[in-house]
């Protein structure tokens, strides 16, 4: 993981440069930051209880010691706490990125072993601790970023690179990444197939109803698909999203992050001294319209991946730094 993530987010930054427009100027927003453990570049809302996140957290850096864990935050007594993983093989090694809770299901992408293995996991969520429950593997899953799951219990991932770490892909602006489905059939064992390829990077995915939502940071859009039985059908891109990463859902909205300035991304990933903006867009779906809800120089908060609305604040994950930060949206 050292070695291929950032390359691949350094890449992804050469990539896109050119495309993106200046950040606009910083919100004025009170907020906070609240300390988790390193790299949290992912996570979702959980309401089954008491409401809190369940956040990615993997460390991403040289100088960090290896770190593999999924935390929660209680959004009420903003407790802090690491989910005990249970009859999960002794050899996995978890290394979490991107996740995705269905009811009681937690799905888990690790990247356990550069190049070449990715599985996804999966986990029953008991309280403070992680039932494991299988373990997914399929050499076209390669480059695995982020994943949803669809209403008849199928997993839609998004390959983010068609041969992990390629240079040339991003130099080039190939577009041979790819979004996959996969079937669990009566037998107990999963099916692969691919429902569209020439994306660009898409770092992000989600569901409405029976559409789906993947984002693509080179290409600067959402892509859109609609399920129906021959398979997705693709629709009208949501356009003018700069660099957008992790898609969550809100009010029948989607919630992205953007990396607005690469090349400060870039600089950002290999120094955390270097800041990077970073905007939260608010996007409906229905008629392609975003705003902006929060946009920073990268003063409160760099190389941001993940937002999620709670009770009118808005918290914020990001890649590399062990901190969110919440953010009081304005009325």
């Amino acid at each position: 993981m050292k070695i291929y993530i950032p390359v691949r987010l350094l890449l992804l930054g050469l990539c896109c440069c050119l495309a993106c427009n200046p950040v606009g100027s910083d919100t004025i927003s009170i907020s906070e930051k609240i300390e988790v453990g390193p790299g949290p570049e992912d996570m979702v809302l959980d309401t089954l209880s008491t409401p809190r996140l369940l956040i990615s957290c993997s460390a991403r850096r040289d100088e960090l010691k290896p770190y593999g864990e999924i935390e929660t935050l209680d959004l009420i007594s903003m407790e802090r706490k690491i989910l005990t993983r249970h009859k999960q093989p002794d050899s996995l090694i978890f290394r979490p990125h991107g996740i995705y809770l269905d009811g009681d299901m937690l799905y888990v992408i690790s990247h356990e072993r550069e190049p070449d293995f990715h599985p996804i996991l999966i986990y029953r969520v008991h309280g403070d601790s992680l039932e494991f429950i299988e373990l997914i593997n399929n050499a076209l899953v390669n480059s695995p970023n982020a994943l949803v799951t669809g209403s008849q219990g199928e997993i839609y991932v998004v390959n983010d690179s068609g041969k992990r770490g390629s240079m040339m892909e991003k130099i080039l602006k190939l577009k041979r990444a790819s979004l996959i489905m996969l079937n669990k059939g009566p037998d107990g064992n999963w099916s692969l197939q691919y429902m569209a390829i020439d994306l660009g990077y898409p770092a992000g995915i989600n569901r409405i109803g029976n559409s789906i939502f993947a984002g693509d940071a080179i290409q600067n859009q959402i892509h859109v698909y609609r399920i129906s039985k021959k398979g997705l059908t693709p629709q009208p891109p949501l356009k003018d999203l700069k660099g957008n990463d992790n898609l969550r859902i809100y009010n029948g909205k989607i919630l992205t992050c953007g990396h607005v300035k690469p090349l400060r991304f870039i600089r950002h990933a290999k120094d955390p001294g270097k800041i990077s903006p970073v905007e939260v867009f608010l996007v409906d779906p229905k008629t392609g319209e975003s705003r902006t809800l929060f946009s920073t120089d990268g003063s409160q908060i760099s190389g941001g991946s993940t937002a999620i609305i709670f009770n009118d604040d808005l918290y914020i994950s990001q890649v590399f730094e062990p901190y969110l930060l919440k953010v009081k949206l304005e009325q």
